[in-house]
């Protein structure tokens, strides 16, 4: 999945809610029969062992939820880095000759304009990253054509630029496509959620509870950190879209009179 719309997260959202307020029912259940049966369980030593699976899986949301926020944040570094890599091999390729100049620069626009496509679409598009990869091939090959026929200045400090671009954005790709949190660590996660508001309902219902408010406003604050954590770890998701910015700000520079 490389992108995720409102539509999803909202589904991801009710049915986060529907397994959980489903998990605290039948925890309540099952503890209002034991309730009933002879020599019930004290509720106190229910009540720690409670506390005890709430509070890792406290820690095991956090600990979720710092890996999405890790992803979230090595995307936009990699846009920052990228927007710095393309601005010093444009300025790098005032040192060539004409027409190598003009057309180096000209490709470094066409590339700047079409990484603003793809990062403004919000979706992996193979034809758009296939034009980025021409792109750095064209670009490429004039500077290196450059390099073996110069005259006065080398263009070796462009290659050197150009190089940070071309792994700057394999960089961005490898932190855009393949850094997810592992599937894995969802089953892990909705588990001890499950079993972390059956437990809830159990020493409810062995206090004999039927019904719980808390348990509702305990189903919604989980499934929106859920949600949370989804759309941070996503790319381009339509509510933690990361911000190219940074890239329309040089586009406008370099093209400024």
């Amino acid at each position: 999945m490389t992108s995720m719309s409102s539509l999803l997260l909202v589904a991801l959202f009710i049915a986060t809610v529907i397994v959980a307020l489903l998990a605290f029912e039948c925890g309540l259940r099952f503890g209002r029969w034991r309730s009933q049966q002879p020599n019930p369980e004290p509720q106190l030593p229910v009540r720690t062992l409670v506390a005890s699976i709430l509070h890792l899986l406290a820690f095991i949301l956090g600990f979720v939820f710092g890996l999405s926020s890790s992803h979230f944040d090595s995307r936009g570094r990699s846009i920052f880095d990228e927007t710095n890599a393309i601005g010093a091999a444009y300025h790098r390729a005032d040192f060539l000759p004409d027409p190598e100049r003009a057309n180096v620069q000209r490709l470094l626009l066409e590339y700047i304009d079409r990484r603003l496509e793809v990062g403004r679409a919000g979706r992996v598009d193979s034809e758009a990253i296939g034009q980025l990869t021409r792109l750095q091939k064209d670009i490429w090959a004039q500077a290196v054509a450059a390099e073996k026929t110069a005259v006065g200045p080398s263009a070796t400090p462009l290659v050197q630029s150009l190089t940070d671009v071309i792994d700057v954005n394999a960089e961005r790709v490898l932190a855009g496509i393949q850094s997810r949190i592992p599937s894995r660590v969802w089953l892990v996660l909705y588990l001890i959620m499950v079993l972390s508001v059956a437990a809830a309902g159990y020493q409810a219902g062995l206090a004999g509870a039927h019904t719980s408010f808390a348990a509702v406003a305990y189903a919604f604050v989980f499934a929106a950190v859920i949600v949370m954590i989804a759309a941070g770890d996503v790319p381009q998701s339509d509510q933690f879209q990361t911000s190219h910015q940074s890239l329309a700000d040089l586009r406008a520079r370099l093209t400024a009179p």
